[in-house]
Protein backbone atom coordinates (compact mmCIF):
# COMPACT_ATOMS: atom_id res chain seq x y z
CA UNK A 1 0.00 0.00 0.00
CA UNK A 2 1.25 3.47 -1.17
CA UNK A 3 -0.69 6.85 -0.55
CA UNK A 4 2.48 9.54 -2.00
CA UNK A 5 0.83 12.27 -3.65
CA UNK A 6 -2.53 11.82 -1.75
CA UNK A 7 -3.98 14.47 0.97
CA UNK A 8 -6.00 13.03 3.84
CA UNK A 9 -7.81 14.95 6.34
CA UNK A 10 -8.30 13.39 9.92
CA UNK A 11 -10.09 15.53 12.80
CA UNK A 12 -9.62 15.08 16.48
CA UNK A 13 -6.02 13.69 15.57
CA UNK A 14 -4.23 15.06 18.71
CA UNK A 15 -3.99 11.65 20.34
CA UNK A 16 -6.10 8.61 20.18
CA UNK A 17 -7.36 6.76 17.08
CA UNK A 18 -7.09 10.20 14.91
CA UNK A 19 -3.30 10.41 16.08
CA UNK A 20 -2.49 6.79 14.70
CA UNK A 21 -4.57 6.60 11.93
CA UNK A 22 -2.90 9.90 11.01
CA UNK A 23 1.18 8.63 11.16
CA UNK A 24 -0.10 5.77 9.63
CA UNK A 25 -0.79 7.77 6.71
CA UNK A 26 1.85 9.62 7.11
CA UNK A 27 3.87 6.25 6.79
CA UNK A 28 2.20 5.47 3.54
CA UNK A 29 3.44 8.56 1.86
CA UNK A 30 0.35 10.36 1.88
CA UNK A 31 0.20 14.29 3.05
CA UNK A 32 -2.03 14.93 5.95
CA UNK A 33 -3.39 17.38 7.47
CA UNK A 34 -3.89 17.28 11.44
CA UNK A 35 -7.28 18.71 13.07
CA UNK A 36 -8.12 19.08 16.68
CA UNK A 37 -8.65 21.77 20.19
CA UNK A 38 -5.61 21.05 21.34
CA UNK A 39 -2.67 23.03 19.91
CA UNK A 40 -1.06 23.61 23.87
CA UNK A 41 -0.50 20.02 26.24
CA UNK A 42 -2.89 19.55 28.82
CA UNK A 43 -2.24 18.45 31.99
CA UNK A 44 -4.48 15.17 32.16
CA UNK A 45 -4.16 14.13 28.62
CA UNK A 46 -1.14 13.73 26.15
CA UNK A 47 -1.17 14.42 22.99
CA UNK A 48 -1.53 18.24 20.38
CA UNK A 49 -1.83 18.55 16.89
CA UNK A 50 1.49 19.90 16.87
CA UNK A 51 3.12 16.52 18.55
CA UNK A 52 1.06 14.33 15.83
CA UNK A 53 2.72 16.83 12.67
CA UNK A 54 6.10 15.58 14.40
CA UNK A 55 4.99 12.06 14.03
CA UNK A 56 4.02 12.21 10.86
CA UNK A 57 7.14 14.41 9.52
CA UNK A 58 9.23 11.68 11.37
CA UNK A 59 8.28 9.04 9.47
CA UNK A 60 8.57 11.26 5.90
CA UNK A 61 5.70 12.44 5.06
CA UNK A 62 4.43 16.21 4.80
CA UNK A 63 1.58 17.20 7.62
CA UNK A 64 0.11 20.45 8.19
CA UNK A 65 -1.48 21.27 11.89
CA UNK A 66 -4.73 22.89 11.98
CA UNK A 67 -6.10 24.03 15.52
CA UNK A 68 -9.96 23.98 15.14
CA UNK A 69 -13.02 23.43 17.22
CA UNK A 70 -15.49 21.06 15.20
CA UNK A 71 -17.89 22.84 16.76
CA UNK A 72 -17.37 26.00 14.87
CA UNK A 73 -19.02 25.94 11.30
CA UNK A 74 -15.97 28.77 10.86
CA UNK A 75 -12.90 26.32 12.13
CA UNK A 76 -14.50 23.02 10.05
CA UNK A 77 -14.02 26.01 6.43
CA UNK A 78 -10.55 26.70 7.98
CA UNK A 79 -9.58 23.25 7.55
CA UNK A 80 -10.80 22.67 3.97
CA UNK A 81 -9.05 25.92 3.17
CA UNK A 82 -5.92 25.20 4.80
CA UNK A 83 -5.82 21.69 3.08
CA UNK A 84 -6.38 23.38 -0.38
CA UNK A 85 -4.09 26.40 0.23
CA UNK A 86 -1.40 23.55 1.27
CA UNK A 87 -1.64 20.63 -1.04
CA UNK A 88 -4.10 21.49 -3.59
CA UNK A 89 -5.99 18.28 -3.02
CA UNK A 90 -8.37 16.13 -1.17
CA UNK A 91 -8.61 12.25 -1.41
CA UNK A 92 -9.75 11.21 2.06
CA UNK A 93 -11.25 12.41 4.51
CA UNK A 94 -11.42 10.90 8.32
CA UNK A 95 -14.18 12.46 10.67
CA UNK A 96 -12.61 11.02 13.66
CA UNK A 97 -13.44 13.47 15.94
CA UNK A 98 -15.92 13.36 19.00
CA UNK A 99 -17.31 15.03 21.88
CA UNK A 100 -17.16 11.86 24.74
CA UNK A 101 -16.46 14.06 27.87
CA UNK A 102 -17.87 16.61 29.85
CA UNK A 103 -20.21 16.51 32.97
CA UNK A 104 -22.93 15.82 31.56
CA UNK A 105 -21.55 12.84 30.07
CA UNK A 106 -23.46 9.95 31.05
CA UNK A 107 -26.69 11.78 33.02
CA UNK A 108 -30.50 10.22 32.85
CA UNK A 109 -32.32 12.58 30.95
CA UNK A 110 -33.85 14.83 33.14
CA UNK A 111 -30.48 15.82 34.36
CA UNK A 112 -28.67 16.31 30.48
CA UNK A 113 -29.14 19.86 29.73
CA UNK A 114 -29.95 20.64 26.10
CA UNK A 115 -26.64 23.00 26.23
CA UNK A 116 -24.29 18.77 26.54
CA UNK A 117 -27.08 17.66 24.12
CA UNK A 118 -26.26 20.40 21.45
CA UNK A 119 -23.03 20.05 22.07
CA UNK A 120 -22.44 16.26 21.53
CA UNK A 121 -24.48 17.00 18.31
CA UNK A 122 -22.50 19.61 16.93
CA UNK A 123 -19.43 17.35 16.94
CA UNK A 124 -20.80 13.84 16.46
CA UNK A 125 -23.68 15.00 13.74
CA UNK A 126 -23.16 17.88 12.35
CA UNK A 127 -19.30 18.61 11.94
CA UNK A 128 -18.85 14.98 9.68
CA UNK A 129 -22.00 16.66 7.37
CA UNK A 130 -20.70 20.16 6.96
CA UNK A 131 -17.02 18.53 5.90
CA UNK A 132 -18.34 16.16 3.52
CA UNK A 133 -20.92 18.44 2.04
CA UNK A 134 -17.10 20.81 1.82
CA UNK A 135 -15.38 18.22 0.27
CA UNK A 136 -17.37 16.03 -2.02
CA UNK A 137 -17.30 18.48 -4.88
CA UNK A 138 -13.77 18.48 -4.43
CA UNK A 139 -13.47 15.09 -4.62
CA UNK A 140 -15.74 14.68 -7.37
CA UNK A 141 -14.06 17.48 -9.63
CA UNK A 142 -10.78 14.95 -8.84
CA UNK A 143 -12.29 11.72 -10.04
CA UNK A 144 -13.61 10.49 -6.84
CA UNK A 145 -12.76 9.82 -3.23
CA UNK A 146 -13.20 8.17 0.10
CA UNK A 147 -14.74 9.18 3.59
CA UNK A 148 -14.92 7.22 6.63
CA UNK A 149 -16.75 8.04 9.71
CA UNK A 150 -15.90 6.82 12.92
CA UNK A 151 -18.99 5.78 14.54
CA UNK A 152 -19.74 3.30 17.81
CA UNK A 153 -21.42 0.06 18.45
CA UNK A 154 -23.73 0.48 21.19
CA UNK A 155 -26.11 2.20 19.97
CA UNK A 156 -26.88 -1.33 18.08
CA UNK A 157 -26.31 -3.17 20.74
CA UNK A 158 -23.46 -5.14 19.29
CA UNK A 159 -21.08 -3.37 21.75
CA UNK A 160 -21.16 -3.81 25.58
CA UNK A 161 -19.88 -0.64 28.18
CA UNK A 162 -17.31 -1.47 29.72
CA UNK A 163 -17.80 -1.82 33.88
CA UNK A 164 -18.22 1.03 35.52
CA UNK A 165 -18.76 3.21 32.20
CA UNK A 166 -22.03 5.24 32.08
CA UNK A 167 -23.98 4.80 29.16
CA UNK A 168 -24.46 8.21 27.64
CA UNK A 169 -27.96 9.60 25.95
CA UNK A 170 -26.71 11.99 23.62
CA UNK A 171 -23.55 10.18 21.90
CA UNK A 172 -25.00 6.85 21.06
CA UNK A 173 -27.74 8.56 19.43
CA UNK A 174 -25.81 11.01 17.43
CA UNK A 175 -23.48 8.20 16.14
CA UNK A 176 -27.02 6.60 15.09
CA UNK A 177 -27.97 9.28 13.14
CA UNK A 178 -24.35 9.80 11.55
CA UNK A 179 -24.76 5.75 10.44
CA UNK A 180 -28.09 6.73 9.02
CA UNK A 181 -26.90 9.91 6.75
CA UNK A 182 -24.01 7.73 5.86
CA UNK A 183 -26.35 4.86 4.20
CA UNK A 184 -28.60 7.61 2.72
CA UNK A 185 -25.48 10.01 1.56
CA UNK A 186 -23.99 6.73 -0.10
CA UNK A 187 -26.03 6.48 -3.66
CA UNK A 188 -25.46 10.40 -4.19
CA UNK A 189 -21.66 10.42 -3.05
CA UNK A 190 -21.06 7.13 -5.71
CA UNK A 191 -22.37 8.94 -8.52
CA UNK A 192 -19.67 11.52 -7.45
CA UNK A 193 -17.07 8.94 -7.56
CA UNK A 194 -17.09 9.33 -3.85
CA UNK A 195 -17.63 6.17 -1.23
CA UNK A 196 -18.52 6.65 2.30
CA UNK A 197 -17.89 4.28 5.06
CA UNK A 198 -18.81 4.03 9.15
CA UNK A 199 -16.47 2.37 11.08
CA UNK A 200 -17.15 1.02 14.33
CA UNK A 201 -13.83 0.65 16.14
CA UNK A 202 -14.87 -1.36 19.26
CA UNK A 203 -13.28 -0.76 22.90
CA UNK A 204 -10.43 0.91 22.13
CA UNK A 205 -7.48 1.37 24.71
CA UNK A 206 -6.95 5.06 23.99
CA UNK A 207 -5.78 8.21 26.61
CA UNK A 208 -8.84 8.49 27.55
CA UNK A 209 -9.82 4.89 28.73
CA UNK A 210 -6.04 5.11 30.24
CA UNK A 211 -7.76 7.40 32.50
CA UNK A 212 -10.99 5.98 33.02
CA UNK A 213 -9.23 3.24 34.49
CA UNK A 214 -7.53 5.22 37.06
CA UNK A 215 -11.31 5.75 37.94
CA UNK A 216 -12.24 2.44 38.19
CA UNK A 217 -13.21 1.55 34.64
CA UNK A 218 -13.03 -2.46 33.63
CA UNK A 219 -10.81 -2.35 30.17
CA UNK A 220 -9.67 -5.64 30.25
CA UNK A 221 -11.42 -6.35 26.83
CA UNK A 222 -10.53 -3.22 25.30
CA UNK A 223 -8.32 -3.32 22.09
CA UNK A 224 -5.22 -1.66 20.78
CA UNK A 225 -5.42 1.39 18.71
CA UNK A 226 -3.49 -0.25 16.19
CA UNK A 227 -6.85 -2.57 15.22
CA UNK A 228 -8.65 0.59 14.28
CA UNK A 229 -5.91 2.26 12.62
CA UNK A 230 -5.01 -0.98 10.29
CA UNK A 231 -8.73 -0.77 9.79
CA UNK A 232 -9.04 2.93 8.60
CA UNK A 233 -5.65 2.49 6.22
CA UNK A 234 -7.84 -0.86 4.49
CA UNK A 235 -10.68 1.30 3.99
CA UNK A 236 -8.55 4.11 2.14
CA UNK A 237 -6.06 1.95 -0.10
CA UNK A 238 -8.29 -1.26 -0.91
CA UNK A 239 -9.03 -1.71 -4.52
CA UNK A 240 -12.97 -1.29 -4.31
CA UNK A 241 -14.28 0.82 -1.70
CA UNK A 242 -17.68 0.75 -2.84
CA UNK A 243 -17.68 -2.88 -1.57
CA UNK A 244 -17.99 -1.25 2.02
CA UNK A 245 -19.92 2.18 0.78
CA UNK A 246 -22.90 2.98 2.79
CA UNK A 247 -22.74 0.48 5.72
CA UNK A 248 -21.47 0.32 9.06
CA UNK A 249 -17.95 -1.95 9.38
CA UNK A 250 -16.45 -3.20 12.39
CA UNK A 251 -12.58 -2.72 12.57
CA UNK A 252 -12.31 -6.47 14.21
CA UNK A 253 -14.40 -8.06 12.07
CA UNK A 254 -12.82 -6.76 9.47
CA UNK A 255 -9.27 -7.45 10.24
CA UNK A 256 -10.02 -11.02 10.48
CA UNK A 257 -11.76 -11.24 7.30
CA UNK A 258 -8.59 -10.09 5.64
CA UNK A 259 -6.43 -12.78 7.30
Amino acid sequence: MEMKGKTVIVTGASRGIGKQAAIAFGQLGADVVVAARTVEPRRSLPGTVNETVEAIEAAGALALAVAADMANPDDLALIVKATLDRFGRIDVLLNNAANTAGRDWGAPLLELSRESWMAQYAVNLHAPYTLMRSVAPIMAAQGGGRIINITTGRHTGTDVAAAGLATPLAYPSSKAALDQLCASLAPQLKEMGISVVNLNPGFVRTEMVDLMVERGVDASMSISMDVPARAIIHLATCDDPFTYSGKVVEAGPLLAQLG
